[in-house]
């Protein structure tokens, strides 16, 4: 992973006052997902959010990205591979986190991830019982995105 991840994948951090938003964008595959576990972790631990809920918040962000990954193949040889995106919007007492695939390699059609028989199905119904909300979009413009939004609260009160 390290020269690849470090040539993948992007991270960019923006504060204000009130909100903090990352952006992570690694590799569409699976070895990677464990960097936007990661990012989970060290965001959770920078805002005193209780283990719990850093807990759900990896494995909804996690099946988010299974279901790219599962979607993605093999590039061809000569392609590019496909990337995954993710965006976690923090600020007090919400979290926002967005999965998506810009380039659109490993699109999600609007209809498989309801059928109950499909292999999406579960991973949906896994991040709806994890988080307060989740978002599915999918359309020519922007591809398949997720948004899952979670109420949190911290354990620890942020010095001022």
């Amino acid at each position: 992973m390290g020269k690849v991840a470090a040539e993948s994948a992007h991270k960019a951090l923006v504060d204000t006052a009130e909100k903090s938003t990352v952006t992570l964008t690694i590799p569409c595959r699976a070895e990677y997902v464990v960097l936007g576990r990661l990012a989970v972790g060290a965001l959770g631990a920078r805002e005193g959010i209780d283990e719990e809920t850093v807990a759900d918040l990896k494995v909804a962000v996690t099946e988010a990205c299974a279901c790219f990954v599962t979607r993605a193949g093999e590039p061809a040889p000569g392609d590019t591979p496909p990337v995954l995106r993710i965006d976690f919007g923090v600020a007090p007492g919400t979290w926002t986190i967005t999965v998506s695939n810009p380039d659109r390699k490993a699109r999600i059609e609007a209809g498989s991830l309801c059928d109950p028989l499909s292999e999406g199905a579960l991973g949906l119904t896994i991040m709806r019982a994890l988080v307060d909300l989740v978002e599915e979009s999918d359309n020519d413009e922007e591809g398949t995105v997720f948004r899952l939004v979670k109420q949190v609260r911290s354990d620890s009160p942020v010095a001022a």
